[in-house]
């Protein structure tokens, strides 16, 4: 790719580079461009104001998304000269721990491809032009395996769990609302806000869905005759379980002190919430169903 200006190419620019820089809470995707004036260059013709937007490519069909905008580490600006060599900055691109698990997902296991579109203003003896030009760069699996290490950041293993979805007036509207608010907690960063809602879930989908009976016998059975429990008494054991482990985000200490849940405390809570709601859910529209089969019959 290049910039032209009044019909003269002024600047040929060249990724030579991706690689990462740690941070905190953050980190820093950084490439590595080189800018090339060509000897046929127009003489007098100043370039500045760079700024760099990338996209990343995903399916076939579909527009790229937007990551973010990469600034030079230090001011540049750029003279066409004869016998110039070529200009090489760092343009860097803030990634939080969030952009990092979308660009996995997006990734698929695939290369990761880039769309870079450079901006800039080319200042010369006709006045100022604006200047635009996009290039495709392509990560293979080896290098952005290196870039992921270098930018200490978790390694992730993409699952899909959905969130559950229902009518307005479904009983267990409730506790489908309350996963949809505790992700939205895990997006903000308010992990004991995510502990909180997956509790509440779990309790109003077991009373909505008249279960807790069974859960609380499923207790009592866990302790006596747990190698007979069927598979569903095992995940209303997993469900009892779940409301166990956060109990303490309602709670303090006898010093006042409240319970400290991490990331992975919500990560590992709300999966497992959004699980179990939808499996209640799966079981009341499979009841509905059996119920609308049966009063026709």
């Amino acid at each position: 790719m290049s910039f032209s200006y009044n019909g003269y190419s002024v600047a040929d620019i060249e990724v030579t580079g991706v690689f990462g820089r740690a941070g905190v809470g953050a980190s820093l995707l950084c490439l590595s461009i080189a800018f090339h004036v060509p000897e046929t260059a127009l003489a007098g013709v100043r370039l500045r104001n760079f700024q760099l937007r990338i996209n990343v490519e995903g399916d076939a069909g579909k527009a790229p998304s937007f990551l973010g905008f990469a600034e030079p580490e230090v001011p540049l600006e750029l003279a066409t000269k004869s016998g110039q060599n070529p200009r090489r900055l760092i343009f860097e691109l803030p990634l939080a721990e969030g952009q990092l698990f979308a660009l996995e997902k997006m990734r698929g296991g695939d290369d990761l491809n880039l769309k870079l579109r450079f901006t800039a203003l080319a200042d010369g003896p006709t006045g100022v032009w604006p200047q635009q030009d996009e290039i495709s760069f392509r990560l293979n699996l080896s290098d952005w395996a290196k870039v992921l290490k270098e930018l200490q950041g978790p390694e992730y293993m993409v699952i899909g769990i959905p969130l559950p979805k229902c009518a307005q007036d479904h009983v267990l509207t409730e506790a489908v609302g309350r996963i949809r608010r505790a992700h939205a907690h895990l997006v903000d960063g308010r992990f004991d806000a995510v502990v909180s809602e997956c509790r509440l879930a779990v309790e109003s989908a077991a009373l909505a869905a008249g279960e807790k009976p069974a859960i609380d016998a499923t207790a009592q059975k866990l302790k006596s005759a747990k190698r007979d429990m069927t598979k569903l008494e095992r995940e209303f054991s997993l469900m009892e379980a779940v409301r166990h482990y956060t109990q303490l985000a309602h709670h303090v200490d006898d010093r006042g002190t409240a319970e400290y849940y991490s990331r992975d405390d919500a990560n590992m809570l709300l999966a497992t919430a959004a699980a179990l709601v939808s499996s209640s859910l799966a079981r009341l529209q499979s009841s509905e169903i059996l119920g609308v089969r049966a009063s026709k019959t």
